[in-house]
Parts: C-alpha cells; sequence; structure tokens
C-alpha cells in the first residue's frame, strides 16, 4: 500500500515538473535575447535554487552524475535554440521522441529485444516526427526540427542517469544546470541583450520555470515512480506547450505539425498504457 502512495505522489510530482516545464517553449520566445544568454541566465536562477535544495552548493563528480548533467546541458541549450528555429510544438513534440530512443538503447546496451507493441510505437511516432518536418518545410524550420530531435537523445540521459545505483537526480540537474550558466558569456556578444521590464520578467520566468520543473522532477524520481507510469504523465509538457504558444503568441503550427503531433502523443501514450497494464498483470 505503501508503495502505492509512493507512485501515485510520484506521478504528481513528475506531473508537476511537466507543467512547469510547458512554458518554456512560449517563453522563449517571448524574451528579447539571445538563445545562449537565456540558456545560461535561466540556468543560473535554477542552479542558485537548486543547490539551495541541495544544501550544498558545491557539486558532486561521478559518471553517472556527469551523464545526467551532460543530458541536461544539452537538452536545455538544443531546445531553446530549436525554439527559435521552429515552432513550439515541434520543438517540443519531437523532444518526446525519447521513449522511442529508450527503447532502442535498451535493446543494444542490455539486450532487451523489442516486442510488437514497442516496433508498432516506433513507427507510429517515427510517422509522426515525419510530419512535423513536413509541416516545417517552406518555414525555414528544417534545422529547428533537427536540433528539437536531437534532444530525443539528450533527454534521454536524464532519466537514464535517475536509475544509476547511488545517483541523485539533484545532484546532476544541479551540475547540469552549473554548466549551462556558462552560457552567461556569451552576453557580451548578443546584439539582442536589453535590460528592460520584459526582458527582467522573460528571463525570471525563465529560470522559474526550469527551477521548479527540476525540482518537481527529483523529488518524483526521488520516489521510484515507475518509468512508464513517468513517462504517461509526463505527455503534459508536449500537449501544454503548443497550446501556450498558440494562446499567448498566436503561432499556428501548422495541420501537418498538428497531426504529427497528435500522432506521437497517441501512439506512446498508448504504447505507456499498455506496458503499464502489463506490468500490474505481471505482479499479479
Amino acid at each position: 500500500m505503501r508503495e502505492d502512495g509512493n507512485q501515485a505522489r510520484g506521478a504528481v510530482f513528475i506531473m508537476l515538473a511537466s507543467v512547469a516545464w510547458s512554458f518554456s517553449g512560449v517563453l522563449s520566445k517571448w524574451a528579447p535575447w539571445g538563445p545562449f544568454s537565456l540558456v545560461g541566465a535561466r540556468a543560473l536562477i535554477a542552479a542558485l535554487v537548486l543547490g539551495a535544495s541541495r544544501g550544498s552548493f558545491k557539486p558532486k563528480f561521478s559518471k553517472g552524475t556527469w551523464l545526467g548533467a551532460v543530458g541536461v546541458t544539452a537538452t536545455s541549450t538544443l531546445f531553446i535554440v530549436a525554439n527559435r528555429l521552429t515552432t513550439a510544438a515541434n520543438a517540443i513534440v519531437l523532444q518526446y521522441a525519447m521513449p522511442i530512443v529508450v527503447i532502442f538503447a535498451c535493446w543494444i546496451l542490455w539486450g532487451q529485444k523489442p516486442g510488437k507493441a514497442d516496433i508498432l510505437a516506433t513507427i507510429l511516432t517515427l510517422g509522426g516526427v515525419l510530419l512535423c518536418f513536413i509541416g516545417g518545410f517552406g518555414r525555414g524550420s528544417l534545422l529547428g526540427d533537427s536540433l528539437a530531435l536531437l534532444t530525443a537523445f539528450t533527454f534521454a540521459l536524464v532519466f537514464f542517469a535517475a536509475r544509476l545505483p547511488g545517483i541523485d537526480p539533484l545532484d546532476y540537474t544541479y551540475l547540469g544546470n552549473l554548466l549551462s550558466a556558462l552560457f552567461l558569456f556569451a552576453i557580451p556578444f548578443d546584439k539582442a541583450f536589453v535590460i528592460n521590464p520584459r526582458a527582467t520578467v522573460s528571463v525570471l520566468a525563465m529560470g522559474a520555470s526550469l527551477s521548479g520543473g527540476y525540482w518537481f522532477f527529483t523529488a518524483g524520481m526521488r520516489t521510484q515512480v515507475h518509468p512508464v507510469t513517468a513517462s504517461i504523465v509526463a505527455m503534459v509538457e508536449p500537449v501544454l506547450n503548443p497550446m501556450w504558444a498558440f494562446i499567448f503568441l498566436g503561432e499556428d503550427p501548422g495541420s501537418y505539425s498538428l497531426l504529427g503531433a497528435a500522432l506521437v502523443i497517441l501512439s506512446v501514450s498508448l504504447y505507456s498504457a499498455l506496458k503499464a497494464r502489463q506490468a500490474r498483470v505481471a505482479v499479479e
């Protein structure tokens, strides 16, 4: 019963992390600064918050911590840059092809051969990704879509690192944001850098979104929430992210991108639900 309670609490934390992260897309488009300045500024805020949560600003170093930190830094940087080059819908949906990356990584690294459901989910998700790319043609967003797709691989590292023995997600999310904060050195070369109310509010909001998301993510992963459960509730982010961009910025991702997004979200959600059911049956 206690384990079920931990699973439920962990799922709530992961969902709250996804809600917090979902504002990153619209905020990065609204902020006036260049992408690298934004990465550094919001990471500095997140590092201060996460360091205070750890009770120490001294980073811990280990192979697992470095793996997670690289995943955090690469995902954050690629996502912000991609958001400037493509639609918010494409940027986040392509990132959430991550479960498929995990499937093949488990096959290659640990010999866990994918089943029929794994293969079907892969085909449907790749179809959705292809539609997102087609939707980006003619909008000058092919590079943005490509960078967004790379985040599916880097984001997978963040989840893999959390499952390594003796690794605390708070340690590598803190280290990852410390590394990302080094992009503050890009500010002197940022022609769009200004200090005004809009810039201040957007950067502070982005910092709150990032740090809040990682704080909830860490709390969720510490409960040992099942990876399948986490992947189900995490689908809140790719649903909310483009919705905020449409409501606040009037951004229309296009019919192909919307269809691709729906296909990715539907296929990954159904796959995750099926895996969760199979896990429950196996336990019973």
